[in-house]
């Protein structure tokens, strides 16, 4: 089996939302935005989604306005009310995984299978309730063996390989993620079970690096050999296609 690939994107997002990114969205997406009662909150969802399309355009050739979501088939049930999102148009579309948190988004395109990411901004929590609701019990006692300074990261580290994981499978966090191991005493990249849904049960999950203040993680099907992951830059994306 060749190596997985995925092109990630590192996306800033804006404190108020602009008229051009919203001009990109479907009514649904519209919809979802005015349910937002802080503006920061829209701002970040409507710039995160027209960010999502733009990037998928630049893969596809199209317009950002061509794509059409639709949703696949939940591999728990078979349902394509609440399965995992997808390109309805164009057909034979890429596999992409998105994700956003404070400041900045990730969108994730792999041409060689699913792929799932995630991205948290380290925020405040109570680790010590928290890991029993989320955390393996090896995994647990790892976090919270750790100094009070580090066990927050940690946490976080171990949540976004859970959360890419089970993204990659069409899952989300509805599965129990107690289950799912991800070694997070071990930094760069890990094999993880995930044995939900009908795909892949091993995947390669490797760290993003997203800076200080927050953590993310790739998934992409586990393969023989480490996964090809590409970084593309926003910002030349931004200047060729004069966005404002």
């Amino acid at each position: 089996m060749t190596a997985a690939e995925a092109f990630v994107w590192t996306v800033p997002l804006p404190a108020t939302a602009r008229a051009s990114d919203l001009a990109l969205l479907d009514d649904a997406e519209r919809a979802r935005a005015d349910r937002y009662v802080r503006a920061r909150d829209r701002a970040s969802f409507v710039a995160g989604r027209a960010a999502l399309r733009r990037v998928l355009a630049e893969h596809l050739g199209v317009g950002a306005t061509a794509i059409v979501w639709g949703r696949g088939p939940c591999p728990g049930c078979g349902s394509d009310r609440h399965g995992p999102p997808r390109i309805v148009e164009p057909p034979a579309s890429p596999a992409f995984g998105f994700s956003r948190s404070g400041p900045f988004a990730l969108v994730a395109v792999s041409p060689s299978g699913p792929v799932g990411v995630d991205v948290e901004a380290l925020r405040p929590l109570d680790v010590r309730e928290t890991a029993g609701q989320c955390l393996s019990p090896t995994e647990a006692a790892y976090v919270l063996g750790l100094a009070p300074g580090e066990r927050l990261r940690a946490f976080h580290r171990a949540w976004v390989r859970k959360e890419a994981v089970t993204k990659a499978v069409g899952v989300g966090i509805a599965t129990d993620l107690r289950a799912v191991d991800v070694s997070p005493d071990r930094p760069g990249t890990v094999e993880v079970r995930c044995d939900a849904g009908t795909g892949p049960g091993s995947w390669t999950v490797t760290d993003l690096d997203v800076g200080a203040e927050a953590v993310a993680a790739l998934a992409l099907p586990g393969t023989t050999g480490q996964p090809a992951i590409h970084a593309r830059c926003w910002g030349t994306l931004e200047s060729r296609k004069g966005i404002r």
